[in-house]
């Protein structure tokens, strides 16, 4: 019967298991790295070599190359393979409507057998310096919407490797916000009932969110190191998990400072009830409400769900953020049994 009960306890530790082992050892997909020159003149004829990250380009025949601008798509009528990471590619001149001389931003997308289909998302700028009539319909040959033979994680610039930490870094977050909101409830009832059972799930789930609110913090420092290039920023999210964080610290040493059991329970509640709805501004709210941050989904930056991030990153992402919210449950019922636990052996030493 105890293992009926607890099996969601065992499928918390595999799907951490699973996601952390194949977060680590699954391969980041074909990308586009560089661009040489990022900016041509699109009135003539005009090239670029294009150096791509974790890609084959020796196939069994020659990739092919567009550039993407809004819906419309333009064949390159050279591509040349100089490595295994190299193309050299030519486009014919573009005809494009302007008033004046402008500047826009393409895509280039690049398909072949070995790695499927991918994007440079922006990569080139096409400068028209001379006003031309838009003749042009855009290209007739359409990708094949080849997938890659492998199972990888996306590519995206700026991020290479360190996109991986998705699946730990943002699924400890849901995890430490999934138990502050029980540690919450467990207040609430213990204001309600005055029943020490509830206080003792308040400090443990609390202790928890402290925990994986820590670890969270650390994997995001070290992923805003590679991809920022420093481990912290003044920037409102990060400030508002750091002030949200040290809310809980406080809670930690209010009921350290308070040597009355009873006092402690009900204090610790009260504080807790009023910490967490602060908590959720901090870290949800006003990141969301700034004007500039570099954090995704914060102020001016769009979040993840904004990118393709693929199905092969969603399968592995999704059952993490599940695994750690139950492994995170699972060690705030332990840390609550120890407190109950303690408290019990001090009320038989003092009889």
């Amino acid at each position: 019967m105890a293992l009926v009960r607890n099996w969601w306890k065992g499928l918390g530790v595999l799907l951490v298991l699973g996601s952390i082992t194949i977060g680590l050892l699954t391969k980041t997909g074909p990308g586009v790295a560089v661009v040489s020159p990022g900016v041509v003149d699109a009135s003539s004829t005009f090239s670029f070599t294009l150096t791509g990250y974790n890609t084959d380009f020796y196939g069994e025949s020659a990739p092919s190359v567009w550039l993407k601008y809004k819906d419309r798509l333009f064949c390159a009528d050279a591509v040349l393979v100089e490595d295994i990471k190299t193309l050299r590619v030519s486009f014919p001149p573009f005809d494009h409507r302007i008033d004046t001389v402008s500047r826009i931003a393409t895509s280039v997308l690049i398909e072949d057998e070995v790695n499927g289909m991918f994007l440079g998302l922006d990569a080139l700028q096409l400068n028209f310096n001379e006003v031309a009539v838009d003749t042009t319909t855009g290209c007739s040959i359409r990708p094949d919407k080849l997938e890659a033979i492998k199972f990888q994680f996306p590519f995206r610039t700026t991020l290479y490797e360190t996109i991986r930490n998705l699946n730990f870094h943002v699924p400890m977050w849901f995890a430490m916000i999934a138990v502050l909101f029980l540690s919450w409830i467990a207040s609430i009832r213990n204001l309600n009932s005055g029943d020490r059972k509830w206080d003792h799930l308040a400090y443990g789930f609390a202790t928890a969110g402290l925990l994986f609110g820590i670890a969270g913090i650390t994997t995001g420092a070290f992923w805003a190191r590679f991809t920022w290039g420093t481990f912290w920023t003044a920037d409102p999210k990060l400030n508002g998990a750091a002030i949200g964080v040290l809310l809980f610290v406080a809670y930690q040493i209010l009921r350290s400072s308070i040597d009355d059991e009873d006092k402690v329970a009900r204090i610790s509640s009260v504080y807790n009830v009023l910490a967490f709805p602060i908590f959720i501004v901090l870290i949800i709210i006003l990141p969301v409400l700034a004007k500039f941050s570099l954090h995704p989904g914060s102020g001016d930056s769009v979040g993840f769900k904004q990118y393709d991030l693929n199905n092969n990153l969603r399968m592995v992402f999704y059952p993490a953020v599940l695994g750690w919210v139950l492994v995170a449950t699972w060690v705030g019922q332990l840390i609550s049994r120890v407190k109950a636990i303690e408290e019990e052996q001090e009320m038989n030493a003092h009889e």
